[in-house]
C-alpha cells in the first residue's frame, strides 16, 4: 500500500438510502480509475483520513489494480476487511476491456451494497418533473434515449440508459441517475451525470411503441415480471466471481426487493407513438395516483 495515495484524496459517494461511501485508491493506475469514476458520478473530492469508519452507514472502498494471471482473475470478488472497509481490485486498464470493466465493476460494488439494502438496479432512463421521479423501463435500444432527448421543459431527462433505485429507512424509494458506462467503451465520448440527485420515484413506465400514445396501468404480479428483466439486464455483471449458493441468494434478495417496490411504486406500460406528446399521458397518470 501506498501511504502517500492512501492518505492523499478520497470520493465521496452519499445514496439517499443513508449510505455513505468513501472511495480512495491504493495505487497510481487505481488512482487514476477512481478519478474516472469521480468525474462521471461527479462525486465531491475531499482530504482522504487513516481512520476506520465509525458507524454502520459508513463504508470505505479501497481500490487496487493488479495484473491477472488469466481472465477469470479479472472478476475478484469483493472483500471485506473489518467493519465497513472493503477492497475491490482491479485489472490494469490495458486488459480485457480498460477503463470500462473498471468503471462497470466499481459501480456495482455500490449498487451490490444498495440492493443489500432493498434497492435495485434498474435498466431504464430517469425523469424528473416538479421534484417527482419517474422510470422509463426498456431494453437497449427500445427508444429510451429517444423518448428521454423528446422531454420538453420543465421535465429533465437525468440519464437515459439505467438507474439506481434505493430504499430510506422510511420505506420511501428515490431513484439515482446512472452513468450510461457503455459511453465510455472503445473510447467513446464518456459523459457526467449528477449521480447524488436523487429525487422520489412516484412512478415505472415500461416502454412500448405504439401508433398512439396511452398508458396501461400494471397489477404488481405483472409489473414484478417486468422488472425482473430490466434488473436481470442491469445487474448482469454483479453475478461475477460468485458461487452458485452465493448466486442463488442474490437473485432472491432482488426478486424480493422487486416485490417490495412493486407493492409501492405503481407501474405501467407506457405505448408511445413516435410524434405524440407522451408525458402528457405520464402527467396524468401520475395526477392519477395521487
Amino acid at each position: 500500500m501506498n501511504p502517500i495515495l492512501t492518505q492523499g484524496v478520497r470520493h465521496d459517494l452519499v445514496l439517499a438510502d443513508g449510505s455513505h461511501w468513501e472511495i480512495a485508491a491504493e495505487d497510481e493506475e487505481a488512482a487514476s480509475i477512481v478519478s474516472q469514476l469521480g468525474c462521471a458520478m461527479q462525486l465531491r473530492l475531499t482530504p482522504s483520513v487513516i481512520e476506520p469508519p465509525q458507524h454502520g452507514n459508513l463504508c470505505r472502498l479501497l481500490v487496487q489494480v493488479a495484473v491477472p494471471t488469466s481472465a477469470a482473475d479479472c472478476y475478484v470478488p469483493l472483500a471485506s476487511k473489518n467493519d465497513g472497509v472493503f477492497v475491490s481490485i482491479l485489472c490494469p486498464c490495458d486488459h480485457w476491456g480498460g477503463p470500462y470493466i473498471n468503471l462497470v465493476r466499481l459501480s456495482l460494488v455500490f449498487a451490490r451494497k444498495a440492493q443489500a439494502r432493498g434497492g435495485v438496479l434498474i435498466h431504464g432512463a430517469l425523469a424528473e418533473r416538479d421534484g417527482m421521479g419517474v422510470i422509463l423501463a426498456a431494453p437497449g435500444g427500445k427508444g429510451k434515449t429517444t423518448a428521454s432527448n423528446r422531454l420538453p421543459a420543465p421535465w429533465r431527462s437525468l440519464c437515459d440508459d439505467t438507474t439506481l433505485i434505493v430504499r430510506d429507512p422510511q420505506g420511501n424509494y428515490w431513484a439515482h441517475p446512472w452513468p450510461t458506462w457503455s459511453r465510455f467503451l472503445g473510447g467513446g465520448p464518456g459523459g457526467s451525470w449528477d449521480v447524488q440527485n436523487a429525487v422520489p420515484v412516484k412512478g415505472i413506465f415500461f416502454l412500448a411503441q405504439a401508433v398512439e400514445d396511452r398508458v396501461e396501468r400494471l397489477g404488481p404480479g405483472h409489473a414484478v415480471s417486468m422488472l425482473v428483466e430490466c434488473a436481470g439486464q442491469a445487474s448482469m455483471s454483479m453475478a461475477s466471481g460468485l458461487c452458485k449458493e452465493e448466486l442463488r441468494a442474490l437473485h432472491l434478495e432482488r426478486l424480493n426487493n422487486l416485490c417490495a417496490l412493486a407493492r409501492v411504486v405503481p407501474a405501467h406500460v407506457l405505448h408511445i407513438s413516435l410524434t405524440g406528446a407522451f408525458w402528457q399521458e405520464i402527467e396524468q397518470a401520475l395526477e392519477g395516483g395521487r
